[in-house]
């Protein structure tokens, strides 16, 4: 620092100079300082008093936040600042005791001896030195020195300490960087504001074909396929006057060429930063083409996949934890009714799990969650129409690359008519088995009630019998008339009794066995007839028809023990799938019927109950043989007619039976082709 206007000290501004009002002469006497005595002008002055000066430079020398030294021709110190002191532990006395190179450590004194001889020679010198303290501790510091005239210099002393740790704390990472780089098999590169590159690893020259010297100052461009540079150059432009920082905001996927002309597909995560004011870009650059080969063999894969989930003939269903639809397969919008859009999204217990089946399932999902590899399971669900069906079930647990659950994947069947068919098979053979078991029982039973029966018509023929013997006659032939309807009723169930089918009014046959219905249910039951007009024709065995009108009517009178009212309703009407798996027998198909219908009102059943009804020999009576029934569906059979009931115990009961239409009625009439005219 230079006082006064040109800057330079006189002589006597030297001395003044000194904190303590001396001055070291040449010869290191010490001798008093005289300040000038202060002047005053009258009216503005132009510049300020030479004092004035003095003082404002006293003022900062003494204020001043970095350690001043100042020396003279010889390197003795002839005055120091208060934070010279601080700085090296001395008092001033006894830094002005000292001289240049006592501050140092005895290696670098040389080197103090050859700097103070540049700067007498140049007037200005600047250096990084370690400076030593009074208590032998080594204080890194920068020392700037310049010439204040008339062989006096003056030092200004920086610690540098917390700069040099910083410095070196930014090589630390810096070269941390560069190793990471180094090691990174990916290409970073980076590049100035002009696009030209700055930083090459060596991955970039793997990648590239360029060496780090080639590629130094190089054009990103020439990285970039002529075809695509306009668009690469329109990108680079935009960020240039954007400037805005983005730490790899962004990750493009494009071609990039190589030093022999070859194009590779890469990946590029792009980083926009600041340096010195101006944006540096750096990129890291992958080789995408293994990756673009594994994802398109992928892509395949998928590909084939949905091809096969899309027209596989079962049902596809992926859930997620929650046992929400992820994946709805077409085959699972035939199965249950609802389109993917409807499915997706859907908790299963929402869609097609029935409550009754709840608790089942929650132990097939628990058990999945918990990682079962497969699962195997005949689950009830419903359709989105609310019909029933009963669906065969293969579930596995999808897992991460963790192993964690990530969901289920299921394929169902629907297995309805498989177990209807199965339950078929099975009632078919019972029916033949006891069909055999009953005809064979049937036709030596009537072989023997043929004898009995002709020997009491031989006791009616003989003259002058008792009373009395008369009497038991009439007993042994009601006897065998019961028996003989009993025998009628087993061959009707085992389906080897006489069955002659003709086109049948349906209400007409009911219309003439009224009577014989009335009589039988007695007067304590209202009997109410609800017939259709137009009713369609049917083909039956009309005494056939006529057993299962008595059978039912008489059923409904039994379930009515304090009176009650049967009503007997004739319509047409079209069986749904839905109500065709409710029916009876199980192989009944959806389509046109003419349907009787015989309600009570009766103490109805409960489901076990109508699960059996038809079975032979059950009964619910005391006195009941359990025939009845069974002998209505051995004529549902012959007739290829079904039976559906619906009964809850005190509300009665309903049963309808099906007919199907005359099939004369349902084939369409044929034209006769016209007869041409003879001309």
């Amino acid at each position: 620092m230079k006082p006064g206007l040109n800057g330079s000290l006189r002589a006597a501004d030297r001395g003044i100079i000194n904190g303590m009002g001396t001055r070291r002469s040449q010869h290191g006497r010490v001798h008093a300082a005289t300040r000038p005595p202060a002047t005053r002008r009258r009216g503005p002055a132009k510049s300020p008093p030479q004092s004035a000066r003095i003082i404002d430079y006293q003022s900062l020398f003494e204020q001043a936040p970095d350690a001043i030294l100042v020396v003279d021709s010889e390197g003795h110190y002839i005055d120091a600042n208060p934070a010279a002191c601080v700085l090296t532990g001395y008092t001033r006395d006894e830094l002005l005791q000292m001289r240049i190179g006592d501050l140092t450590t005895p290696s670098e004194r040389p080197r103090s001896a050859e700097r103070f001889d540049l700067l007498q020679k140049t007037g200005r010198t600047r250096a990084d030195r370690i400076l030593q303290r009074k208590d032998g501790t080594q204080v890194p510091v920068e020392a700037h020195a310049i010439e204040l005239g008339d062989g006096t210099y003056q030092t200004i002393i920086r610690d540098i300490t917390e700069r040099l740790n910083a410095q070196q704390e930014l090589q630390r990472s810096l070269d941390a960087y560069s190793t990471l780089v180094g090691l990174c098999n990916a290409a970073v590169i980076a590049a100035d504001s002009r696009g030209r590159i700055t930083s090459w690893n060596p991955a970039a020259e793997a990648l590239f074909g360029y060496s780090a010297t080639e590629a130094g100052g190089m054009p990103m461009t020439k990285l970039i396929p002529r075809r695509l540079r306009r668009t690469h150059l329109s990108s680079f432009r935009r960020h240039a006057d954007s400037a805005t920082e983005e730490p790899f905001g962004r990750t493009i996927y494009t071609e990039a060429l190589r030093k022999d002309g070859t194009e590779v597909p890469v990946e590029i995560a792009v980083a926009v930063g600041q340096q010195a004011g101006r944006p540096v870009y750096t990129a890291v650059v992958r080789d995408f083409a293994e990756h673009r080969n594994v994802i398109e063999k992928l892509n395949d894969a998928l590909q084939r996949l949905q091809f096969h989930v899309e027209r596989m003939p079962l049902a596809y269903i992926v859930w997620d934890t929650d046992f929400r639809v992820v994946e709805w397969n077409p085959a699972a919008e035939r199965t249950f009714g609802y389109a993917k859009s409807e499915a997706v999204g859907k908790h299963a217990y929402d869609l097609i799990v029935p409550p009754d089946a709840v608790s089942a399932v929650d132990a097939v999902w628990f058990d999945l969650l918990k990682g079962d590899t497969s699962s195997h399971s005949i689950n009830a669900n419903v359709r989105k129409d609310g019909s029933r069906l009963t669906c065969e079930w293969f579930n596995t647990p999808l897992r991460d690359s963790v192993g964690r659950i990530r969901g289920v994947a299921s394929m169902t069947v629907d297995v309805s008519k498989r177990e209807a068919m199965e339950a078929q098979i099975r009632d078919a053979q019972k029916l033949e088995g006891l069909g055999v078991m009953a005809s064979g029982i049937a036709h030596d039973f009537n072989s023997s009630l043929m004898i009995i029966l002709g020997n009491t018509a031989l006791l009616r023929s003989v003259k002058g019998l008792p009373a009395g013997a008369i009497e038991h006659i009439e007993l042994i032939e009601e006897a065998g008339s019961r028996a003989d309807a009993l025998i009628k009723r087993l061959l009707a169930y085992s389906r080897t009794g006489r069955h002659n089918p003709q086109p049948t009014d349906l209400n007409t046959v009911i219309q003439d066995a009224i009577k014989f219905v009335r009589s039988s249910v007695g007067k304590r039951h209202d009997l109410k007839l609800r017939l259709a007009d137009d009713l369609a024709t049917i083909l039956a065995d009309r005494s056939q028809v006529e057993q299962i009108l008595l059978n039912l009517c008489f059923n409904a009178k039994e379930a009515m023990a304090d009176g009650g009212a049967i009503a007997i309703t004739t319509r047409c009407a079209e069986l749904t799938a839905a109500d065709a798996v409710r029916c009876v027998p199980p192989d009944s198909r959806p389509g046109r019927y003419v349907v009787m219908v015989v309600t009570d009102t009766g103490c109805g059943m409960d489901e076990g109950t109508v699960m059996r009804m038809f079975d032979p020999f059950f009964t619910t009576k005391v006195e009941g043989h359990g025939l009845g029934l069974a002998a209505v569906l051995g004529i549902l059979r012959q007739h290829s007619a079904m039976a559906m009931i619906d009964s809850k115990p005190a509300a009665g009961t309903e049963v309808r039976v099906f007919f199907p239409v005359h099939q004369e009625e349902t084939k369409p009439k044929r034209r006769r082709p016209a007869r041409k005219r003879r001309s």
